[in-house]
């Protein structure tokens, strides 16, 4: 049975406001909880950037990178449970590129797979910002089985550069996902993950990018 709910990821309804980007909290067939329980605990990369150049953007987060532009990173596959290569083997097939083109109606011809899993401990965060141009849709996936909105670390899309100017707010619930069409204007944040103690905020990253723009710098909503 797949794990990719690619029927409900294929029809997901997108909101144009404040831009185009749907929320899904039925992304996976039921395999969600084991996925999370299963989700990788060492080899992550701690990466942060405290000031940024003008048109970059602030963060702190701990990432696994899997396929890097097209690339995957056999030694960090290869230590994945079985389940989450399974996964993997279904982000970066046909079926599920075919979804996310009906959902979003963007022209994914000749794009590459960005993926990586991104952990979120305390005080880790991302400010607002707007991905780079190379990035045309990015997929968002969450893995904790729970999460208190006390602990902060939801996802937020923005109507503007102000992290409190939100439209929608979306926590790491396991099945929750989100999809982004990036646009000039596709503003979105992550405030501070705080009192979650050993609860980190679990991502699955999934970008959509134009070769020949790829860059090394990481995204991680």
């Amino acid at each position: 049975m797949p794990l990719l709910n690619l029927a409900a990821i294929g029809s997901a309804p997108l909101s144009t406001k404040p831009y185009p980007h749907a929320v899904l909290h039925d992304s996976f067939t039921g395999e969600q909880h084991a996925l999370a329980e299963e989700f990788p605990v060492r080899g992550f990369h701690y990466d942060a950037r405290e000031a940024a150049a003008p048109g970059g953007k602030r963060y702190r987060s701990y990432n696994y990178q899997l396929v890097r532009f097209g690339t995957p990173d056999q030694d960090n596959i290869a230590a994945l449970s079985p389940r989450w290569r399974t996964l993997l083997g279904e982000l970066t097939g046909s079926a599920y590129r075919a979804a996310v083109t009906a959902a979003t109606g963007a022209d994914l011809t000749g794009t590459v797979l960005d993926i990586r899993l991104v952990r979120y401990a305390e005080n880790c965060w991302i400010e607002p910002h707007v991905d780079r141009p190379d990035k045309v849709v990015t997929h968002l996936f969450y893995l904790n089985p729970a999460w208190r909105p006390e602990w902060s670390g939801s996802l937020r899309v923005l109507r503007s550069a102000d992290i409190d100017d939100w439209s929608d707010e979306i926590f790491p619930l396991a099945g929750n996902s989100v999809l982004m069409v990036r646009t000039d204007r596709a503003w979105h944040a992550v405030p501070p993950v705080t009192g979650a103690g050993s609860h980190d905020r679990k991502t699955l990253l999934v970008h959509f990018a134009r070769p020949h723009d790829a860059a090394t710098g990481p995204g991680r909503g």
